[in-house]
């Protein structure tokens, strides 16, 4: 059994080879003149494929490489598709159910982490779902902040990891005053002079951290930063959060980028 890295996830696939001792499969990924994916595993009858979907080229590519194996285990630690979880309007092609059809055709096991909902996770038959909460919060554990959900729905995750960084948490609570105006501030806890991480499981357009971060700002807050499972960060997203005032933006690497600070390799290596 070998680790079999996708080009969405080099650098975790790597570590999660060295976390579990487990060597990596050589896998070539090319594309032709005409614009198709090709891809090779040589030496390897089966593994564990490890990659991220963030692109359609990135599920194609998973797919391939469940054909040229004869067993393999999937690690997606950022499922794509997994917001289209549901018909929202007539006609619509419910899209991570798509996505689990084709995941599962061959794999033995499908392991992910923080996927986006239990509706979408319903959709599959052999999920492992981690939680990468735990890591985010231990990340935090020697900082003296005040952890801050950007709404009552996110709630439950922002306890776990408060929990495991040993720092106060709360959520921010909107209150409607009248016809015309809405107040947002925290439900409990004074935000004034307080070093304040906001923590989600995805940010994307930055849109609700922006909102949170400009509200606690307003409220006395020494400084905003943002934490997340997922750095989706779409378009200018990152410069977006920064100009709003966000001192520092710590993801995990279930997707790549500049601002993968914390890894999941341990709970992910663990799970295997």
């Amino acid at each position: 059994m070998k680790i079999i890295p996708c080009p969405s996830s080099p650098l975790l696939a790597r570590r999660i080879s060295e976390t579990t001792g487990t060597e990596i499969a050589d896998v070539t990924f090319k594309r032709f003149p005409d614009g198709e994916l090709y891809v090779r595993v040589e030496g390897c009858r089966e593994g564990v494929i490890v990659g991220s979907i963030t692109t359609n080229d990135d599920l194609i590519a998973i797919a391939f490489l469940l054909d040229a194996l004869d067993d393999a285990r999937i690690v997606v630690p950022y499922m794509g598709y997994a917001r289209q979880d549901r018909v929202f309007k007539e006609g619509e092609a419910v899209s991570i159910r798509v996505v689990a059809n084709i995941l599962e055709r061959k794999a033995r096991e499908i392991v992910t982490v923080n996927i986006h909902s239990k509706q979408a996770a319903s959709h599959f038959r052999k999920l492992k779902d981690l939680d990468a909460m735990p890591v985010i919060g231990k990340h935090f554990s020697d900082r003296d902040v005040l952890m801050i959900s950007p709404d009552k729905g996110s709630v439950e995750r922002v306890k776990v990891a408060a929990s495991h960084a040993n720092c106060d948490w709360d959520y921010l609570e909107k209150t409607r005053i009248d016809e015309a105006t809405v107040e947002i501030a925290p439900k409990n806890l004074d935000v004034e002079g307080r070093d304040v991480v906001i923590v989600d499981d995805i940010i994307s357009t930055g849109g609700t951290v922006i909102e949170a971060a400009k509200k606690l700002y307003e409220l006395g807050a020494k400084s905003v930063s943002a934490t997340c499972v997922h750095a989706v960060l779409a378009g200018n997203a990152a410069l977006r959060l920064f100009n709003a005032g966000i001192r520092d933006i710590i993801a995990t690497d279930t997707i790549e980028c500049a601002f993968s600070k914390i890894s999941v390799a341990g709970i992910i290596g663990e799970a295997l």
